[in-house]
């Protein structure tokens, strides 16, 4: 399995710099997870990524601020990554990263 890092500061979300997304290949099933680290913000969140690909949206909840990128996410040249965060009378969402595939 390859896990893809990302920073969530706030509402903003980027690729972890010490991470190498380099080399995805489109249509992989069950071997690219992603994995969060969060801002003191969503601290107490329930927290759901949101995985998207040509306007199509595939939310998987997160466990330990990790999820299995959904395999209809990666079957494009690129995809989109997002996540949302509910607790009691707080709710808050990043913008989008974007992630290239190259194969």
């Amino acid at each position: 399995m390859r896990t893809l890092k990302f920073n969530v500061d706030g509402q903003n979300i980027t690729p972890a710099p010490n991470c190498d997304f380099s080399g995805i290949v489109p249509g992989t099933e069950g071997y690219l997870e992603a994995e969060f680290e969060f801002s003191s913000e969503w601290n107490g969140c329930g927290m759901i990524a949101v995985f998207t690909k040509l306007g199509e949206e595939y939310p998987v909840k997160l466990e330990a601020g990790k999820c299995t990128i959904p395999a209809e996410a990666l079957t494009y040249k690129k995809f989109k990554v997002e996540v949302i965060g509910i607790r009691p009378g707080y709710r808050i969402r990043t913008g989008k990263a974007v992630v290239e595939q190259n194969g």
